[in-house]
């Protein structure tokens, strides 16, 4: 990410993803509902760091995927994207084929005239804000050169492993909400 390689930070981090949502869960391996179960239970940490300005802890968009039925409302869920569409595409095809436009400004949502999912490329950074940030984690190293943006400021990994505390701080300085 440090670099801008978007679509190359995301096998990694997809990776990261799955082996914090198994050690989240106490599972012996992850899958598809401990990965989306995760994803959902994080969702406020990685909007608060991935769409600077939204924290919530559902987001739905109206994007169409073979692998994902919509709700009612033609909807589906960034839980159900983060799964379908950034892990197992990136594992199990190409780039080409994601339906993914990495946007620099803060956007979600659909470009009218490719049908592409439009996200923004931040949204990487609250998916591994929640890897690094999980109590689950706090055993983890890494380089001490090795930073995470948040809000527009580099920080050291090092200084986050397992502080979902610090997480929340920052939460509450950013938006007035206390996470519990």
């Amino acid at each position: 990410m440090g670099t801008g390689q978007v679509v190359s930070a995301l096998t990694p981090t997809c990776i990261a993803l799955d082996i914090t949502a198994q050690r989240v869960a106490g599972a012996k391996r992850s899958g598809r509902k401990i990965f989306k179960d995760f994803i959902q239970k994080s969702m406020w940490l990685i909007t608060l760091i991935g769409f600077p300005g939204l924290m919530s802890s559902e987001v739905r968009v109206p994007f169409h995927h073979p692998e994902i039925p919509p709700n009612s409302t033609g909807t589906i869920g960034i839980d159900e994207i983060v799964y379908h569409v950034l892990r197992c595409g990136s594992v199990h095809s190409d780039e080409k084929n994601s339906k993914i436009t990495w946007n620099k400004n803060i956007s979600l949502g659909i470009d009218h005239n490719t049908g592409n999912l439009v996200l923004h490329e931040q949204l990487v950074w609250g998916l591994l804000a929640a890897v690094i940030f999980m109590p689950e984690n706090k055993d983890e190293q890494i380089p001490d050169t090795y930073w995470i943006s948040i809000w527009g400021f580099k920080n050291f990994v090092t200084e986050f492993w397992g502080r979902i505390d610090l997480a929340k701080r920052i939460a509450k300085e950013v938006t007035g909400i206390t996470i519990q």
